[in-house]
């Protein structure tokens, strides 16, 4: 008899179980919908700190770093792609330092680039610039940012200058004039995120430890040409469990069952960015994150030479600019 009840329990308990499974299950609309909402919260808690905070004078100083792989490319059926460190390639840094004062509705910025390097070199405090420059940008009613160049040179350690358009050195995505406006853009691009909602994978906001949080994910999906797709997710994609043979579909799935298609797509780009406030929704913190993936072909393993597809990060790009106010 006693067999017959832990059985009979051990029965209920699953069912409890497979019943309590079934009804957390998220369905594709409610994921999605869910997502929207979230998006919409985070955008109201950003637009609330970038008004409040475009209030008052500030200063902030950064370095922004481009971390990458310098032989990764795609390769293609007869060919690997990521190539080997022993030819000489290996993992890279790039690094430029701005310096941001805002007064009023003018923002001066001030950028130098310095020389890439290896990552085993990248402590070396000796690194030398390579190129810098300022601009003083004035913001009018519109909200557009009309700059004018207060310097620039090719800061070779001698002082020579340059012309901005022969500054050709970047930091990842960044050439000079980019990291000039670099501020005022992520001002721009970031105080009302709603155009961009169907780029978001994941919005948190509310209070911790003493300060508020805001912070949006993105992902960006490439095709072979290096276009981006309209979505991260494909919407015949969500229908499927599988990719049919010979597919076109760049995914099938969602939320985190998503599954990519790689021999329909380049890269994946995945953005962050986070800002914290004070209780009064003047900004303490401003971090913003890129990572980037890309496909290529690589043998299966060491004992089967033949091609697949891989999706590894070759690189990223960050920084972390914390803003001291100068007028309460």
């Amino acid at each position: 008899m006693k067999r017959k009840l832990v059985f009979l329990a051990i029965v209920v308990t699953l069912l409890i179980s497979v019943t309590a499974l079934a009804a957390c299950t998220t369905s594709m609309e409610d994921y999605y919908a869910d997502l929207q909402k979230q998006a919409e919260e985070v955008n109201a808690d950003l637009k609330a700190v970038f008004t409040e905070t475009a209030k008052y004078d500030y200063t902030t100083s950064f370095d922004i770093t481009h971390y990458y792989y310098n032989g990764a490319t795609r390769g293609d059926e007869n060919t690997p792609g990521w190539k080997d460190g022993d030819d000489g390639y290996t993992w890279m840094y790039e690094d430029a330092y701005l310096e941001i004062v805002k007064k009023g509705d003018v923002i001066t910025t001030t950028a130098t680039i310095y020389l890439p390097v290896k990552e085993a070199d990248y402590d070396n405090s000796d690194i030398p610039p390579v190129a810098y420059a300022s601009a003083k940008g004035s913001v009018n009613g519109g909200g557009e940012l009309s700059v004018e160049w207060v310097k620039f040179g090719a800061a070779d350690g001698e002082g020579a200058e340059a012309s901005l358009d022969e500054l050709d050195v970047t930091v990842g995505d960044y050439d000079m004039s980019a990291l000039l406006t670099l501020w005022y853009d992520m001002l721009t691009v970031y105080s009302d995120i709603s155009d961009s909602y169907a780029d978001i994978t994941a919005a948190t906001s509310g209070f911790k430890i003493y300060q508020d949080i805001a912070q949006v994910a993105y992902r960006y999906v490439y095709d072979l040409d290096g276009n981006k797709y309209d979505s991260w997710h494909d919407p015949e994609g969500d229908k499927l469990t599988s990719l049919p043979e010979g597919s076109t579909l760049m995914s099938v799935g969602y939320n985190t069952d998503i599954a990519y298609n790689w021999n329909v797509i380049s890269a994946l780009r995945h953005e962050r960015i986070s800002v914290t406030s004070n209780t009064k929704d003047r900004m303490k913190s401003l971090e913003f994150f890129v990572e980037d993936i890309m496909v290529y072909y690589d043998e299966i393993s060491v004992m089967n030479d033949d091609l697949t597809l891989y999706a590894d990060v070759c690189g990223n790009t960050d920084f972390v600019a914390k803003i001291e106010i100068t007028e309460d």
